[in-house]
């Protein structure tokens, strides 16, 4: 009974927070409007990044947040990006994809273990999935096609995923679709067709990777 209210009460806080963080982002959409139109969007970018290692952390904790809650977290991203470039951006963004994944990891465990029962089916097919190939089936999880990385955080939380294991599949996993952003963004800012071709190299790979590897998932159940 405790524990199904302690559940529900971390549920409905939970939604708040996630509201709260949607208001947030579009706020700062509203915001990067008004300093594009004004023309002190190049004046405030040059005020972060004099803040040094304080703007640093402050953007990778923010980036965290977002990933760790089911909510956006592309408009942070694309704000490294923009104030750090395509390198750097790019590292602190997948460092805040890692540490809010495994923010998410843990949040489920205190909001959603009362209410596991409706999906434990499920569950229980993905860990003995997961118990057939270890970590290399959590990292393939990552490059399922219309699985959402949310999903597979809170997914690994209700499940009996080591912390270490859901931490470097989680870092590799997210990897390319980090290399990816940057390279978007880089092309975007200086020449379109060369990183598109790069891009769509990238992307043609990982399709490859990922259909070879699910071939042989289907070969070894044989």
């Amino acid at each position: 009974m405790d524990n199904n209210r302690n559940g529900k009460v971390g549920m409905t806080g939970v939604k708040w927070i996630s509201a709260f963080s949607l208001l947030l982002i579009l706020a700062a959409i509203v915001y990067v409007a008004y300093l594009i139109k004004t023309g002190q969007y190049a004046k405030v970018m040059n005020s972060v990044q004099q803040l040094g290692i304080l703007g640093i952390v402050a953007g990778v904790f923010i980036q965290a947040v977002l990933n760790m809650l089911p909510v956006p977290g592309e408009f942070s991203a694309l704000l490294l990006l923009e104030v750090y470039g395509p390198v750097w951006g790019g590292v602190y963004a997948w460092i805040g994809g890692i540490v809010g994944s495994i923010g998410g990891f843990y949040l489920t465990r205190w909001v959603a273990k009362p209410h596991v029962g409706a999906v434990k089916p499920a569950l229980d097919k993905m860990e003995e999935w997961l118990n057939r190939y270890g970590d290399l089936g959590l990292l393939m999880i990552r490059f399922v096609p219309f699985v959402p990385y949310h999903i597979v955080n809170y997914a690994a939380g209700l499940l009996k995923v080591g912390l270490w294991g859901f931490a470097w599949t989680t870092a590799v996993g997210i990897l390319p679709y980090s290399i990816a952003m940057s390279c978007l963004y880089a092309g975007m800012r200086n020449s379109p067709w060369v990183w598109a071709f790069v891009l769509g190299i990238g992307i043609a790979a990982a399709v490859w990777l990922f259909f070879s590897r699910r071939k042989n998932v289907v070969l070894d159940r044989k």
